[in-house]
């Protein structure tokens, strides 16, 4: 966000400040909902903006699409020399230099005219395509208009110095302006993910019999109240009385998943599992589903029900463990620059990809999943099977249920990757095809019909702890595109006993004679482990919250 949009929005606010009551309540209003429209495009993220970059890979699947991104393109290029053009002619004078500068002036407005009505036709033809790499905002009145009964959608927008947040219900709306520093949400969000990212328990981590089981870990709880106090309980009285509740996050509360956030003070100590069953977390409240954008919910919406089952139809596909946590070269050819990794969108150096850790655990939760929906070995690419190439030429589109359960990497996550990626079994040759990374701009040109697609062993924080889901939202934004109702994302690895319990019960609760929504399927599986009294541990966030619906939380149609 720049800072010029970062004093508008000050300045704005202030308004009300000036004016009578009832003029101030009509401008508060005003000038709600115009910087909702604002904020909206200011939030367009990293991942956002690759996504943009990589439009060209992304409609090479249709000779329409690409001829028309060809002629904007070139539009675009036409219009910068003919700006550049006007600058250097304005600078002289004489009759001669006011031709020139006349003439100039009139190519730029046809310039402009010509780009204004090739973002119609994109708009018109592909808006699919317009809201994966260039989300349009909606106005207040247009996102009430989507929303159902029992539904909420919040929106935040942090700034370095304030912190702003909207809600809006079908007949209310409202928003805040909070004075906190963004280093200061980062520094508490940093501090609850170092307690959730425990590296016990996990899938890498210790046996299922170890003693550590027996044991709660602190979570600070109060901070987690906190957080919800500061940022959104100024408005919660719109969203309170909400089943179901959307949430478009930005910067870093994006890798903490607000199932964790804690909306009464918490009572007992934080190391008590009775202390943490009874506390008041959001989850208890409302169903809660992640949007990439507030404009996705007009997308989603848009394309209604999923398609109708066929005969041709399969009830579940599944890809994981793939072959890693070894060297496929020397380590003299390992540590060769980053500037050699990628060649023409291949990457190279699959040696950095074969050294990311192995998942063994992953084929165990596919395969619970496959029973769970009555599916056969066949439908599952595990170890040397589970490869890019394999995806990309797999029968995808009859997929109701698609799960990756395999590293899902942010933009960055290894050196040269531009934009997030799963992660495959290696080649022994990268190539175009297959380079052991399905990047968002490959997974947006699968062609899917699925009702919820999977990526369970992601982790939404650095090293560090730094936030960083952002990457990870652009790839959910490619699936959706790609013809997907929702993903369920993971936001730290995930306890092998929780992976499988919250996957199939959320599925056995969508499949069930009275169907849940997918948001809603997620909570109850979550509470059916909070509330699990037979371990300890059970009542810790680490195990029952890893996970978010992004997309679609809703029962279709």
């Amino acid at each position: 966000m720049t800072k010029l949009f970062s004093a508008c929005l000050f300045i704005l606010c202030a308004v009300p400040a000036f004016l009578g009551p009832a003029a101030a309540q009509d401008s508060r209003a005003a000038i709600r909902d115009r910087v909702f429209m604002s904020a909206q495009a200011a939030q367009s993220s990293t991942a956002g903006k690759a996504l943009a970059q990589a439009a060209t890979r992304i409609a090479a699947g249709s000779e329409a699409l690409a001829a028309l991104l060809r002629e904007r393109q070139d539009t675009a290029d036409s219009l910068d020399v003919l700006n550049d053009r006007l600058a250097g002619a304005a600078l002289e004078s004489g009759a001669a230099s006011e031709q020139t500068v006349a003439r100039l002036r009139t190519a730029i407005a046809e310039a402009r005219t010509r780009l204004d009505a090739l973002d119609r036709d994109l708009d018109t033809r592909f808006p699919d395509f317009r809201e994966l790499t260039n989300p349009r905002p909606l106005t207040r009145q247009a996102l009430q208009a989507l929303l159902r009964p029992g539904e909420a959608l919040v929106m935040t927008f942090t700034d370095q110095s304030f912190f702003y947040v909207w809600a809006i219900s079908p007949d209310r709306a409202d928003w805040f302006r909070q004075t906190i520093e963004r280093d200061e949400i980062g520094r508490r969000v940093r501090t609850l993910r170092a307690q959730l990212n425990v590296a016990g328990d996990n899938r890498s981590g210790v046996a299922l019999n170890s003693a550590a089981r027996a044991e709660v870990r602190p979570f600070d709880r109060a901070l987690a109240h906190g957080l919800y106090t500061d940022l959104f309980a100024p408005v919660a009285h719109v969203f309170a009385d909400a089943d179901h509740v959307m949430m478009v996050l930005d910067g870093p509360l994006t890798s903490l998943p607000p199932a964790v956030l804690v909306t009464e003070p918490p009572a007992g100590p934080d190391g008590s599992a009775r202390a943490l069953r009874d506390t008041a977390w959001l989850l208890r409240r409302h169903a809660l589903t992640t949007l990439p954008s507030v404009s996705a919910l007009k997308a989603l919406r848009r394309a209604g029900a999923v398609q109708a089952e066929t005969a041709e139809s399969v009830p579940f596909v599944g890809f994981g463990n793939p072959l890693l946590g070894y060297r496929l070269i020397a380590e003299a050819e390992a540590a060769k620059s980053a500037d050699a990794v990628v060649t023409r969108g291949v990457y190279e150096d699959v040696t950095r990809v074969a050294d990311l850790s192995s998942l063994p655990n992953t084929e165990t939760e596919l395969q619970a999943l496959a029973r769970t929906m009555g599916a056969g070995r066949t439908s599952l690419y595990l170890a040397a099977d589970a490869t890019e190439r394999n995806v990309k030429s797999a029968h995808l589109s009859r997929a109701r249920i698609l799960a990756f359960a395999t590293h899902g990497l942010l933009a960055d996550g290894l050196p040269g990757l531009d934009e997030p990626a799963l992660v495959f079994t290696p080649p022994e040759v990268p190539s175009a095809e297959d380079d052991a990374l399905l990047k968002a701009s490959e997974a947006a040109q699968l062609n899917l019909s699925a009702s919820l697609v999977i990526l369970s062993a992601c982790d939404t924080a650095g090293s560090d702890g730094t936030p960083g889901s952002e990457g990870l939202s652009g790839l959910a934004r490619a699936f959706i595109y790609a013809g997907a109702r929702a993903i369920l994302v993971s936001h730290w690895p995930v306890d092998d006993y929780a992976a499988s319990v919250l996957t199939t019960g959320m599925l056995e609760r969508m499949q069930a004679t009275d169907p849940q929504s997918r948001a809603e399927a997620l909570r109850q599986s979550a509470l059916a482990i909070l509330d699990d009294e037979s371990e300890a541990r059970f009542a810790h966030p680490r195990i029952w919250a890893p996970f978010v619906v992004v997309g679609e939380g809703a029962l279709d149609g």
